[in-house]
């Protein structure tokens, strides 16, 4: 298998994260269920933590950008902290930036490593967004192909949705325990997610903190938007988070291959998060437009400035959910305690204009 082996699409693949990650993201899709019937907004941000660092955080209006290169450099953290670099280190550090940037660009690599849309992904689309589509239906489309199966009924048969001693055997079965809304997500993130080299050492942590991050994320955009705008567009929301971060893990690979090649070089957790936030986007456009996707995940993709957020619809509700993603994951990794996260999540949304209402029913609705 070569350099980028590891993110040929196993649609056949069970989902790195097992069981137990699927549980936190699922947690929180089963409950949007009910968001358009939830009318009333769940309180206001609760008082502060113990401490004068949660009070602060409690006022704070977080940067959306800043924010996720925080979350990016976790992945660097038992390195200890990075030394100051000499001139020397740092033109070489942006060298490398520099150069994945270029590469990332070129239209040979892009030829050559582009992931293959998955053969399954139009006629599930289609099935998907049917509103007729029986989940008899859909679940005929899934057994088209057996690792896709495979990973259906292993969600069906997690302590989430297990109601019974005997195991769920049946695909039929198995959509009607999820429904139709918790499966369009678990369909979306099984034909997206990439196969990903992990390890003990940071650019093997990488992949699966993007990865969490992106399911959480693409689970807040859809949660936003699906009372509103509609199942369809809230699938669409859910393949728009799914892609970004899919786009983040090609880069991160790219970026661990350079580095790869400078040995004598300890890689720069500011500049390894400034080039993930910088070419995530453009090269999740990039699989859009190789896959055939509609012209609007490309607009979203385009419009993903965590600082502003964009008027585009999509692109909005994949932008609060990337802010709402990284609070989370920094309250997960102890980095910031709940109410404080949960104040910062408001006062983001606020300041852009976003009735914080849905993200803070959301985010009361993860596990602690």
């Amino acid at each position: 298998m070569g350099a980028l082996g590891w993110m040929a699409f196993a649609v056949a693949l069970a989902l790195l994260a097992g069981v137990g990650a699927w549980l936190l993201v699922l947690a929180l899709r089963s409950s949007v269920e009910s968001e358009a019937e939830d009318g009333d907004a769940s309180g206001s941000p609760n008082d502060a933590e113990e401490g004068g660092e949660e009070e602060s955080a409690a006022i704070e209006i977080p940067d959306g950008r800043t924010l996720l290169r925080s979350l990016y450099a976790l992945a660097f953290e038992d390195a200890g902290p990075a030394p100051a670099l000499a001139f020397a280190q740092a033109d070489a550090h942006e060298a490398i930036a520099a150069a994945c940037a270029n590469l990332l660009a070129r239209t040979e690599f892009q030829a050559r490593h582009m992931p293959r849309r998955p053969q399954l992904l139009p006629k599930l689309m289609r099935a998907i967004n049917d509103p007729d589509a029986s989940l008899e239906k859909i679940a005929k489309v899934i057994g088209e192909d057996p690792a896709l199966s495979a990973n259906l009924l292993r969600v069906a048969n997690s302590p989430f949705y297990r109601v019974r001693e005997k195991p769920v055997e049946s695909l039929v079965r198995a959509a009607a325990m999820l429904g139709l809304d918790g499966l369009r997500p678990v369909v979306a993130a099984a034909l997206v997610q990439p196969v990903m080299q992990t390890g003990d050492n940071a650019f093997g942590r990488l992949p699966v903190l993007i990865w969490d991050h992106t399911q959480l994320a693409a689970d807040f955009a859809s949660g936003l938007v699906r009372g509103g705008r509609g199942q369809e567009d809230a699938f669409a929301a859910q393949m728009l988070g799914l892609l970004n971060g899919l786009g983040a893990i090609i880069v991160a690979q790219v970026l661990r291959d350079n580095y790869a090649l400078h040995p004598q070089l300890r890689p720069d957790p500011q500049v390894v998060a400034r080039v993930l936030d910088e070419q995530a986007a453009p090269m999740a456009h990039r699989i859009a437009i190789e896959w055939e996707l509609s012209d609007r995940i490309g607009v979203a993709l385009d419009a993903q400035r965590l600082d502003v957020a964009p008027d585009d619809p999509l692109g909005r509700a994949l932008c609060a959910g990337r802010v709402a993603a990284s609070l989370a994951m920094l309250r997960k990794h102890g980095k910031l305690g709940d109410d404080g996260a949960r104040a910062m999540l408001s006062n983001w949304a606020l300041a852009q204009g976003i009735d914080d209402a849905g993200l803070l029913r959301l985010w009361d609705r993860l596990p602690a």
